[in-house]
């Protein structure tokens, strides 16, 4: 292999673009004896693949331990990012952020009370004069209700009547008994 096609695939493999038969053909060249000068450097690096190869594990559990390591975690398991709850949640958190951001930089209660007056007689003497006025409109609009207050009372008077009514009905059903009386001590 030449040194010009080593020199093309050494820039591919270190900007990450190689394919494995050009690793191959790498780890091979530098192996070899006829390394030059200016990439000896680089025989450690590909030799150590090559020797990392022939490293054999004598620990027989190495792999169950490997594995058990491996595995999920049961938080891995929580924050798995494909689950579609957790997409729910990360919406439901982001719209409660922003509400609560638009309810901070809006004031939906510009217009708090603020105390007006310094001096408390004359804050008195305010609320007495707005109290009046109220009670005042408040009697205006209650002196038209005078006239239902008269026909409630004729309704009064009516359901008196009406009892009375009643009693005379008792009264009839009694002459019914008379006449039924007297046909009874006829025969």
């Amino acid at each position: 292999m030449n040194l010009q096609e080593i020199e093309r695939i050494l820039e591919k493999y270190f900007n990450g673009e190689t394919s494995l038969d050009e690793e191959k053909q790498l780890r091979a060249f530098f192996t070899g004896r006829d390394v030059p000068p200016r990439w000896k450097h680089l025989t450690g690096f590909f030799g150590y693949f090559e020797e990392e190869k022939q490293v054999k594990i004598e620990n027989p559990r190495f792999e169950a331990a490997l594995d058990s390591s491996v595995r999920e975690t049961p938080m891995s398991r929580l924050l798995d990012l494909r689950r579609p709850w957790l997409y729910w949640a990360a919406g439901v958190a982001a719209s409660l952020l922003i509400l609560v951001a638009i309810f901070v930089k809006f004031d939906p209660f510009p217009n708090r009370i603020r105390d007006t007056y310094d001096n408390p007689e004359v804050a008195y003497a305010q609320a007495k004069k707005i109290l009046l006025f109220v009670s005042d409109q408040m009697n205006k609009g209650t002196k038209d209700l005078q006239k239902i207050e008269k026909f409630e009372k004729g309704l009064k008077d009516v359901q008196s009547i009406a009892s009375f009514n009643n009693s005379l009905e008792g009264v009839g059903r009694l002459g019914e008994m008379d006449k039924i009386k007297q046909l009874i001590t006829k025969n």
